[in-house]
C-alpha cells in the first residue's frame, strides 16, 4: 500500500495488471487495423477475453509484426500513447479510462536481474560499477558493497558492465524470471579504462575519488594516498594546525566524520596530516559527502562525511605487496584461508628509528605505526561476513630552546559487517563498530627571571582524554522497480567520553597511567531514518528523505527531525542540473584549545547550556560531460550553523568538571561560496582544476562585540591544478600546482602584533609584518595569514620480472620552490592575567625529496 500511495503523490500511473494472462504466448501474423479491431484480432488469437470501451481509444492505424509474442508484448504496442490502464479481473483483461498516459513497457512482464559485480579471480566486490542496457535502455551503480539489482523486461537483452581502472564488459542474458548472476571483470594497467558515470542520472552529491587523482597527491613517503586526494576537490581545506582533519565549507574539524569500512575514526592521519592511515594497497573505495547528504547520515559531522572502505581479500590466491621510504617501511599481504570462501588482508606500516634522509626539521622527533587487519567469509552466495580492525599510534615531539610540544594520539577500532540477500529485490547490511581514540598533548616552557634573564625553572601544562564509541545499525534496500527504490534503517550509538585531570607540573608527562581520571561524560543516540529514490522520468530523479534522532546525556534530551531533499534533471544527454537541501545535527563537540599546541582537543557531548550544532545547507550544481574527455561542474551553496563552539577569553583552557560548560562558547556560523572542478582526457594526459571561492564567517556574542568575523579557516580563494602524463605504460608524470589565499586569526583584546620581519597581514586589504606580540586593550583585531603555494612533482617507472612480480620506483620533490608556510601560529602565556600571541611560521615540511620502491608479488 505504501508503494501505491507514493507514486500516486509522485504522478506515477498504477497498472493493476497481474502477469498470468500478460505472460500467455501466441503466434501472430502480421496485421494491420484500428487500435479496437487490432485488439479484437488478439483476443481471437490468445483466447483471452479483452473489454474496452472505445470512447477511451484513438483511431490511429498501426500494425503487429508477425511472430510469436505475449499478450503484454502485443497489449503494450497496441495501447502506447494511449490515456488507458489495465485490469486483470474474473479471468479477463479491462482496458480503461486513465488521466495518464500507460508508461512504457507497463504490460509486459519485469524481472530482477540481480547479484554482485566482482573482480575476476579476486572475487573482490566493486563499489559503483556501471550496469547499462544497450543501447540506451536502463541503467543502475552497485552499492558500496558491489551489489546491484536491475529490472529489464521479459526477453533478450545486452549489457555493458564498466568500472574506471577494469576493462568494460559485454554480456548477454535471456530474462523469463529473476535471474542472479555476478558479473566479473579484468582490470588494466596503461591506459587506464575510464567510466563516464557523469552521462548517468545523478543518484547524489557524493564525490568519488578515482585512481588519477589519488597518484598525483602523492605524500611524504612517495607512495599514492588516496585518502589525501580529498583535498584535490573544491571546498576543502588541509591545515596541520587541525593535524590535518577536513574542513569543509566553513565548518570546524570536528564537523567532518571519517569513517573506515563504517566506523568512525577521531583522528585519520600521522604527522599532523601529512599522511593519512589508510594506505593504498587496502583501500578499495572513497567517498565524500558534503552538500547533499543522504539520509542515511546522522548524528555524526554537520559539514562533510567521508566513507573509506577496505578491500575484503584475494579470493583466489595469495599476493602481497612490500614498500620502502626514506621515512618509513609497509608490507602487505592478503589471500585465501578456504579459496572462494574465506580471505584475510593484513597490511602494517610503521617508520624507521632513523629516517634514511632527514625529511623533517631537527627539531621534531617522530614516530607512528599502524595495523589493518580483514577477515572475510561467504558463508553462502547470499550471506557475508567481514570482521575488521585497526591499531595506529602516533608520537610527536617538537624541541625548542625555549619550550617543548609533545603530542601523543592513537586510534583502536573493531567492525563486524554482515551483508544478506533477501530474496530477489533485497539488500541488508548489519554493522557493529566498536571505536577508542586517546589523545595527549603537552607545552612544557622555560621560565626566565624578568630581570636577570637567567633560567629560573621549567613548566609544563599536561592535557589527556580519551573516548570510546560502540555502535549498531543495519540498512535494508528495497528494489521494487528500477524506477523507485527504497531505503530504510536505524542506528544506536553509546559514547563515552574519559576526561582526565589537566595539570602544571615542572616535566611533560606521557604515561597514560599518570593521570587521574575524572567523571565521565556518557551520551546516547537512537536513530531511524528512510528514503525513497524515484525516477519520474528517464532524465529526472527525485531522493526525498527524512532522519530522526533522539538523543540523552544525563537529564537532558534532544529530538530531531532532520529533512533532506536530492533531484537531478538531465536538460540535455551530456547535461545536468541538480540540487539538494539538508538539515542536520551534531550531538559531539571538540574544541581545540590553541595554548596547548596544534593537538589538543577537548571532546565535550551536547548539553541543555551547550546545544547540540544544527545547519541547513541549499546546493545547486550544474555538470556537462563531453565525448572529447572533457568534464566540467559548478556548484553554489549557502550555509548556515547555529551552536558552533569556542573558548571564551581567558577561560580555563583545562577541563574542570564544574566549569567547562560556562568555558565554551556557543555561536552562530555562515558559509557561502561557489565551487568549479574540471577535468580533461587527452591521449596520454590527464588534467584536473578544481576552484574554490568563499566566505566564512563566525558569530559570538562574547566575542569582537557581538559583531561577525571571519573564521580561522576563512580562504577566500584556493586553487589546484593537475596534470598527469603517461609517455608510456611503464612511465608517468605528475604534477601538482596549489595556491590559496591566508587564514584569518582573530586577536583579543590584550594582544596587538608589532611591525617586525615576515609578511602577513592585519587586514584583508592592508599588508602587515608579524612580530613579538604586546598588550593592548583597546579592542580585537583580525589578522590574515600571507597566500601560500606550493608546488609538486612526482613520477614513476614501472616495470616486471615475471608474469606475478611488478616493479614501482617513485621519486619526487615537495614544495619545489620552497614557498613559505604560514600555519600553527604559537599562543600561549606569558603572564597570569592575559595570553599573549606570537604568529610563527612553524610547519614539518618544507622542501623535500624523496626516494621509494614498491614490490609487487
Amino acid at each position: 500500500m505504501s508503494v501505491l500511495v507514493l507514486l500516486f503523490f509522485t504522478g506515477l500511473p498504477c497498472v493493476h495488471a497481474q502477469s498470468r494472462l500478460l505472460k500467455q504466448k501466441f503466434r501472430s501474423p502480421v496485421v494491420r487495423g484500428t487500435v479496437t479491431s487490432l485488439l479484437e484480432d488478439v483476443a481471437r488469437r490468445s483466447g483471452v477475453i479483452i473489454e474496452y470501451s472505445s470512447y477511451c481509444l484513438s483511431d490511429k492505424t498501426l500494425s503487429l509484426a508477425e511472430g510469436e509474442t505475449t499478450l503484454g508484448e502485443a497489449l503494450q504496442h497496441i495501447l502506447t500513447g494511449q490515456r488507458v490502464t489495465v485490469v486483470e479481473k474474473n479471468n479477463k483483461l479491462l482496458v480503461m479510462a486513465s488521466t495518464v498516459v500507460l508508461p512504457e513497457e507497463a504490460l509486459i512482464g519485469h524481472h530482477a536481474l540481480y547479484g554482485f559485480v566482482q573482480e575476476e579471480e579476486r572475487l573482490e566486490p566493486l563499489p559503483f560499477a556501471v550496469i547499462r542496457e544497450l543501447p540506451s535502455g536502463p541503467a543502475c551503480q552497485s552499492n558500496i558493497y558491489g551489489y546491484y539489482n536491475l529490472s529489464l523486461p521479459e526477453g533478450r537483452h545486452v549489457l555493458e558492465v564498466s568500472y574506471a581502472g577494469y576493462l568494460s564488459k559485454t554480456v548477454e542474458v535471456v530474462v523469463e524470471e529473476p535471474v542472479r548472476m555476478n558479473l566479473l571483470l579484468k582490470p588494466v594497467t596503461m591506459p587506464e579504462v575510464r567510466v563516464e558515470a557523469a552521462n548517468m542520472l545523478r543518484k547524489d552529491g557524493g564525490n568519488r575519488i578515482n585512481k588519477d587523482q589519488s597518484e598525483v597527491y602523492n605524500n611524504i613517503l612517495g607512495e599514492s594516498d588516496p585518502v589525501r586526494s580529498l583535498y584535490l576537490l573544491p571546498g576543502n581545506i588541509e591545515s596541520q594546525e587541525t593535524t590535518g582533519a577536513l574542513l569543509v565549507r566553513g565548518g570546524d574539524p570536528d564537523q567532518s566524520v571519517f569513517l573506515l569500512d563504517g566506523n568512525r575514526v577521531f583522528n585519520p592521519s600521522h604527522l599532523l596530516g601529512e599522511i593519512s592511515i589508510a594506505n593504498s594497497t587496502s583501500v578499495k573505495s572513497i567517498r565524500q559527502f558534503k552538500g547533499d547528504f543522504p539520509a542515511s547520515i546522522g548524528g555524526d559531522g554537520i559539514s562533510s562525511i567521508t566513507e573509506v572502505n577496505t578491500k575484503d581479500g584475494n579470493m583466489d590466491r595469495w599476493n602481497g605487496q612490500a614498500h620502502a621510504g626514506f621515512l618509513s617501511g609497509a608490507f602487505t599481504i592478503e589471500g585465501p584461508l578456504q579459496k572462494g570462501r574465506t580471505a584475510m588482508m593484513v597490511s602494517f606500516r610503521n617508520n624507521w628509528s632513523k629516517p634514511v634522509l632527514k625529511t623533517l626539521d631537527d627539531n621534531y622527533n617522530i614516530h607512528f605505526y599502524d595495523i589493518h587487519f580483514k577477515l572475510t567469509h561467504l558463508f553462502n552466495p547470499n550471506n557475508k561476513l567481514m570482521v575488521s580492525g585497526y591499531l595506529g599510534k602516533d608520537r610527536l615531539n617538537l624541541m625548542q630552546s625555549d619550550y617543548q610540544n609533545l603530542q601523543i594520539w592513537g586510534n583502536s577500532l573493531g567492525t563486524i559487517n554482515w551483508n544478506h540477500v533477501f530474496g530477489t529485490k533485497a539488500f541488508v547490511n548489519t554493522t557493529f563498530n566498536i571505536s577508542n581514540y586517546r589523545n595527549l598533548a603537552g607545552m612544557k616552557f622555560t621560565i626566565y627571571d624578568d630581570s636577570t634573564g637567567d633560567v629560573t625553572g621549567t613548566k609544563a601544562f599536561n592535557n589527556y582524554a580519551s573516548i570510546r564509541q560502540c555502535e549498531a545499525k543495519t540498512q535494508v534496500e528495497l528494489i521494487p522497480s528500477t524506477a523507485v527504490q527504497f531505503r530504510l534503517g536505524g542506528r544506536f550509538t553509546h559514547t563515552v567520553i574519559h576526561p582526565f585531570n589537566s595539570s602544571i607540573t615542572p616535566d611533560l608527562q606521557e604515561k597514560f597511567g599518570y593521570y587521574k581520571p575524572m567523571k565521565p561524560l556518557p551520551f546516547t543516540e537512537a536513530a531511524l531514518y528512510g528514503e525513497s529514490e524515484i525516477r519520474l522520468t528517464p532524465d529526472w530523479l527525485i531522493r526525498p528523505g527524512i532522519h530522526f534522532t533522539s538523543y540523552w546525556f544525563r537529564n537532558y534530551n534532544y529530538n530531531s527531525f532532520q529533512p533532506r531533499f536530492f533531484t537531478a534533471y538531465r536538460t540535455r544527454k551530456d547535461q545536468q542540473l541538480f540540487f539538494s537541501y539538508s538539515q542536520m545535527t551534531q550531538y559531539l563537540h571538540q574544541v581545540s584549545s590553541p595554548f596547548l599546541g596544534v593537538n589538543s582537543e577537548f571532546w565535550v557531548p551536547s548539553t541543555g547550556l551547550l546545544r547540540p550544532v544544527e545547519s541547513s545547507q541549499f546546493d545547486l550544481g550544474y555538470s556537462i560531460h563531453l565525448k572529447k574527455g572533457l568534464h566540467f561542474s559548478a556548484e553554489a551553496y549557502y550555509k548556515k550553523m547555529n551552536n558552533v563552539t569556542n573558548f571564551t577569553d581567558n577561560g580555563n583552557i583545562f577541563y574542570d568538571e564544574d566549569t567547562w560548560e560556562q568555558d565554551i562558547l556557543s555561536g552562530k556560523g555562515w558559509s557561502y561560496g561557489a565551487e568549479l572542478l574540471g577535468t580533461k582526457s587527452y591521449k596520454k594526459w590527464f588534467m584536473q582544476l578544481s576552484y574554490t571561492f568563499s566566505w566564512n564567517w563566525r558569530q559570538f556574542a562574547e566575542l569582537n562585540n557581538g559583531e561577525k568575523y571571519p573564521f580561522r579557516y576563512d580562504r577566500r580563494h584556493i586553487l589546484n591544478l593537475t596534470a598527469t602524463y603517461h609517455p608510456s605504460a611503464h612511465w608517468d608524470l605528475n604534477l601538482l600546482l596549489h595556491f590559496n589565499t591566508g587564514d584569518c586569526l582573530l586577536l583579543p583584546p590584550g594582544v596587538s602584533p608589532q611591525i617586525n620581519s615576515g609578511p602577513a597581514a592585519i587586514s584583508d586589504s592592508r599588508p602587515m609584518e608579524y612580530g613579538p606580540s604586546v598588550y593592548d586593550t583597546s579592542s580585537y583585531r583580525t589578522i590574515r595569514d600571507p597566500s601560500t603555494y606550493r608546488v609538486n612533482f612526482n613520477t614513476n617507472f614501472y616495470f616486471n620480472t615475471g608474469k606475478r612480480i611488478k616493479h614501482k620506483i617513485s621519486a619526487a620533490v615537495y614544495d619545489v620552490f620552497q614557498s613559505s608556510h604560514w600555519s600553527m601560529p604559537d599562543i600561549w602565556a606569558t603572564g597570569e592575567s592575559f595570553y599573549s600571541v606570537t604568529p610563527a611560521a612553524n610547519y614539518l615540511f618544507n622542501f623535500t625529496f624523496y626516494l621509494s620502491y614498491t614490490l609487487s608479488f
